[in-house]
């Protein structure tokens, strides 16, 4: 059971290193579940998500099964670091004046209005 926790570990830290070079997980052993909790840290962002075990053992066996749980890493990692756009209808938005202290548009001296 010792060498299986360990495959599952290695699978789970390149699939991770996969995603993100920066990105550092902890797996945590769900009690009483063939589940796996997968805490992942960017920086100052975190998050967690549940992986089950026989996923984690199919990835090492298929690409496929390995690209989905890349995919799940990769979306939970996408939603810590995502930083929603500031609502535009909330900011007090001052109109800046024209360089050169102009207040409207003035045509270049030149050629008169001819």
């Amino acid at each position: 059971m010792s060498e299986e926790r360990q495959e599952v570990r290695r699978i789970v830290a390149e699939v991770v290193r996969a995603v993100d070079r920066r990105l550092a997980v902890e797996v945590r052993e769900l009690p009483g579940h063939e589940r796996l909790q997968l805490v992942l840290t960017h920086g100052t962002h975190q998050t967690q998500t549940e992986v089950p075990v026989t996923a984690v053992l199919a990835a090492a066996e298929s690409p496929m099964a390995r690209n989905e749980l890349r995919l799940r890493v990769k979306r939970a990692t996408d939603a810590a670091l995502f930083k929603p756009m500031p609502d535009h209808r909330l900011a007090d938005v001052k109109p800046v004046p024209p360089p050169g202290g102009q207040s409207y548009f003035r045509s270049p001296r030149g050629r008169g209005g001819r």
